[in-house]
């Protein structure tokens, strides 16, 4: 079953961002031509993603006015406005985790720059018990890293590798749980596999690794 529907969480303040974000969302940065958010919808609506959920928070008007209802990107995007306090990653997926009809889904972060070809998740098949699939990348050296990969391919607590902020997910995993944050739930399940991509991946966290970024690709 080819995977259809995937959602962006963009609704972080980005105080680390300041003051690039003092009146701006940090999905809205851009790098080069497009947002943050812009070459996340790109590059779902290309791989075949039909329907998108972009939750929105602090200044999210900007993010809603922006994308409209999906039509100028050639797919469906719904708004899940949580408000002006953060709610955590975790709590905004439940949150909207009913506009994906019990099927698996895609979530991205907004806040990373990857090449990616999100068409490969698309077509991962979870295993029965499987809760989720994520996409690790080798630690890069402004991060604590995350997990460790064991041999059959399920993940464990460690810092050898980073989440990427990429992940295909059941809708169970997040009905069952009441954590606010999605690290905690996927530190606390033993049902998650992961893959490797070596590729190019950064967190767009700070104004430093912004800059950083569009050095490497000459933007």
């Amino acid at each position: 079953m080819k995977i259809n529907q995937a959602m962006i969480l963009a609704s972080g303040r980005g105080n680390r961002m300041m003051p690039l974000t003092k009146d701006l969302p940090k999905a809205m940065i851009r790098i080069g031509n497009v947002t943050l958010l812009e070459d996340k919808i790109i590059k779902l609506a290309e791989s075949g993603i039909s329907r998108l959920v972009i939750n929105t928070g602090y200044l999210g008007d900007y993010i809603k006015d922006h994308v409209g209802d999906g039509s100028k990107f050639g797919i469906e995007i719904i708004i899940s406005d949580e408000g002006k306090m953060p709610i955590g990653t975790a709590s905004g997926i439940r949150k909207a985790v009913n506009h994906f009809n019990d099927k698996p889904f895609i979530v991205v972060n907004a806040d990373i720059w990857t090449n990616y070809l999100f068409i490969n998740l698309m077509n991962y098949e979870l295993e029965t018990n499987q809760m989720a699939h994520l996409v690790l990348t080798p630690r890069p050296d402004y991060q604590k890293g995350d997990f460790n990969l064991g041999d059959d391919g399920h993940i464990a607590p460690g810092s050898t590798y980073t989440f990427t902020g990429i992940g295909l997910y059941r809708p169970e995993l997040f009905i069952k749980s009441d954590e606010k944050e999605l690290g905690s739930i996927l530190k606390q399940n033993q049902s998650i596999k992961a893959e490797i991509y070596n590729g190019l991946w950064h967190d767009i966290g700070t104004p430093e690794r912004l800059n950083m970024i569009r050095k490497t690709i000459g933007l």
